[in-house]
């Protein structure tokens, strides 16, 4: 019996990692799962699928426009074998900007087109590793001619569960009808959920997760606190904005952003208001965070759990991660 959540694994150590994933199967966390902005999570995921033998491990997310989708695939395929079939595909466009300036993706544009692009290819690409028939496809964003590439092995699953995130309504009307089901972000409240998230899950057996910031402390003040780091680093990016301005919180972020790339994260941190924090993610006592996080229950098949992790320190960091790994124990 697992307890139906799952935890983020914060990317800062192997060693952490190691430690949390470790606790995370002996307690009969349902799944953890890894990041892709500082490490690559194939990587990580090859890693945690060797030391673990049961719990489930996923990716949130892996960029789906960075690797070509063949070799995406491949990747995915191979940590499945690896992890018995425990891996759970979480896909992400990945913003714009980064797209265009950090990958090298300079014409990157239409992410929501280019993503039914990227699923309809790589359910091709799965079929076809499968059956073993040529594929010559076409489409505006990519090209595969696939023939005679027979691997003199077969797929341990003949389709592998893959997740979209997204934020705005075509990325999450598409996680519903061409992928397994949606992966909500971070910054998905409570609020964004209820009002644009559940509308559009016309499916029923498709699979609603999200992200949820968790800060777990007697001290709801100092819980609050070591919070408004990691909401203030995800109100810098532009494609997270509208649950922030839908909230009434526009100004704040604009005043974090001028912040951000004044270099200043304490100025950052000082324009996350308490209201902020409390409407991005679950904080305060063992007891009030038990109790928030049936709320969202209501919405969420699956809530993955994260620490605070931004702009604190490691120690405290790691204290926040083990307080949501024995809060939820079972």
């Amino acid at each position: 019996m697992d307890n139906k959540l799952g935890i983020i694994l914060d990317p800062n150590s192997f060693q952490n990692i190691n430690n949390v994933i470790t606790k995370a199967e002996k307690y009969n966390f349902h799944s953890a799962w890894v990041t892709e902005l500082y490490r690559s999570s194939f990587e990580q995921l090859t890693y945690i699928a060797s030391i673990t033998k049961k719990i489930k491990i996923g990716s949130a997310v892996t960029l789906a426009f960075t690797r070509s989708p063949l070799s995406t695939l491949i990747s995915a395929l191979d940590i499945d074998e690896l992890s018995n079939g425990r891996f759970l595909f979480g896909i992400g466009s990945g913003a714009i900007n980064t797209n265009r300036k950090w990958h090298g993706l300079e014409d990157f544009d239409n992410p929501s087109e280019r993503i039914k692009s990227f699923i309809k290819i790589t359910r091709k690409i799965e079929k076809s590793l499968m059956s073993g028939e040529d594929i010559n496809y076409r489409d505006l964003y990519n090209t595969i001619d696939l023939k005679s590439f027979r691997r003199p092995f077969k797929p341990l699953r003949q389709e592998i569960p893959i997740y979209l995130a997204g934020i705005g309504p075509k990325m999450v009307k598409t996680a519903f009808t061409e992928f397994s089901g949606y992966l909500g972000h971070v910054v998905c409240s409570l609020d964004y959920l209820k009002k644009y998230i559940q509308p559009l899950r016309v499916n029923n057996s498709k699979s609603t997760k999200s992200i949820i910031l968790c800060s777990i402390n007697n001290n709801k003040a100092k819980a609050i606190n070591d919070a408004r780091g990691t909401i203030a680093f995800y109100a810098t990016v532009k494609a997270y904005s509208k649950p922030f301005i839908d909230l009434g919180f526009e100004e704040n972020i604009n005043k974090i952003r001028n912040e951000f790339f004044n270099n200043n994260p304490r100025g950052m941190m000082d324009n996350v208001s308490d209201e902020m924090v409390t409407s991005f993610s679950i904080v305060g006592s063992q007891i009030e965070v038990l109790e928030k996080l049936e709320e969202y229950k209501k919405y969420l098949d699956l809530p993955i759990l994260t620490a605070p992790h931004y702009y604190l320190e490691k120690e405290f960091v790691e204290q926040y991660q083990n307080n949501i790994l024995e809060t939820f124990k079972v």
